[in-house]
């Protein structure tokens, strides 16, 4: 990757990658070497150059305007939690994404106003998408990775940070987040095609947010500074196939710290989530039968000391 000044004002950006992977699945099961064909290992491979092209326009000083293209690449592979080793020799597809972002980025009033804006486009070919399907094996489910044939993201990003006055600062942003499946459907039992394109994402919120304000003064020969944050995230499902049972209410969330250092000690008391706030952070469909989920830390205290050693 290099950058290319194509004049004092403009920056052209060129980059790219290539990958190549290979892997092979070492699924054993029951085998006899006389019944069973499956006496030795598939393996597939897969690569994909992936470029990343930008241009960035300096207006003056303290203001600039930036475009960005890149695509990225995650490999195929094959699946480790299936009831047989028919299955866990199909490999998946790739997934790859085209994104495309223009933003600006600017400084205000003696650089204590920030103002920083992106909006951003993101289109998904064979998207990986992780399910847990039901099966006629022992545990009665298999977890597999099918490829949605398409999917789109858009949204917009905004962050605002002023220096209000000596040792006060406050930051401020929100996001906007529109997610689409284009074509999303696998084969389910006795062959049926299930169409899962109406989906929602899982976590991806439609909108959220944080105000976060510091307040640092000099102490005892050292640094002093409090810190008070509030995060908003807007209602998500937390699994794939958007179970009633995990999804996410909003939520609101605070936290707070104080804290203090003097050469190289930091001593901090937090507390987080201090509103005690439910709510899920991964969540799994078994089978269709029932549903389990990992939860979000409750309301936590604690004291933090982090020593420094230096180089």
């Amino acid at each position: 990757e290099g950058d290319y000044k194509l004049t004092d004002a403009l920056t052209f950006t060129l980059g790219g990658r290539y990958t190549e992977d290979k892997k092979e699945s070492k699924q054993y099961g029951m085998v006899n070497t006389i019944t069973d064909p499956f006496t030795s290992h598939p393996s597939e491979s897969w690569d994909e150059f992936t470029p990343r092209v930008g241009l960035l326009y300096t207006i003056n000083d303290d203001m600039m305007v930036y475009g960005t293209y890149s695509r990225g690449f995650r490999s195929g592979g094959f699946n480790g939690r299936v009831g047989n080793l028919v299955e866990a020799r199909e490999s998946y597809d790739p997934e790859t994404v085209d994104s495309y972002e223009v933003g600006i980025k600017s400084e205000w009033l003696d650089n204590r106003l920030r103002f920083n804006a992106n909006v951003f486009y993101m289109e998904y070919d064979d998207k990986q998408e992780e399910l847990q399907l039901p099966d006629d094996n022992d545990t009665g489910q298999k977890t597999v990775v099918e490829n949605a044939a398409s999917a789109t993201l858009q949204g917009v990003e905004v962050e605002v940070q002023a220096f209000v006055g000596e040792g006060l600062s406050l930051r401020a942003n929100v996001g906007y987040l529109d997610t689409e499946y284009d074509d999303f459907q696998y084969t389910g039992i006795d062959n049926v095609v299930v169409d899962l394109s109406d989906l929602e994402f899982r976590r991806a919120p439609d909108w959220t947010g944080s105000l976060d304000a510091t307040y640092e003064w000099d102490m005892a020969g050292g640094k002093a500074w409090l810190r008070g944050a509030y995060h908003y995230i807007d209602e998500h499902y937390v699994n794939v196939t958007n179970s009633p049972e995990l999804k996410n209410d909003p939520q609101n969330l605070f936290d707070a710290s104080v804290n203090y250092s003097i050469k190289d000690f930091t001593f901090s008391v937090y507390g987080r989530n201090l509103t005690d706030e439910d709510g899920y952070i991964h969540g799994y469909d078994v089978a269709g039968l029932w549903s389990y989920a990992a939860t979000r830390p409750p309301r936590t205290y604690g004291l933090e000391v982090v020593y420094n050693f230096g180089d």
